[in-house]
């Protein structure tokens, strides 16, 4: 119990805890921003009516297999 209360009047932890939070957030923030940016193009496909003559390709690693 004692170490723990020594750990949260660390500068040194309370920093490292800090970043990590900030860590935390811009993770958050990047995901959210990826689905709205992600919605928004399979939703402009939907509008344009090309979605059906796409083709999509995974790159060189159906190459290998």
């Amino acid at each position: 119990m004692l170490s723990k209360w020594i750990k949260r009047l660390s500068p040194l932890h309370r920093d490292r805890e800090q970043r990590l939070a900030q860590a935390g957030v811009r993770v958050s923030l990047s995901i959210r921003r990826y689905k709205n940016v992600s919605q928004d193009i399979q939703e402009e496909i939907r509008n344009n009516g090309f979605a059906q003559f796409l083709i999509y390709d995974r790159g060189a690693e159906d190459e290998q297999a």
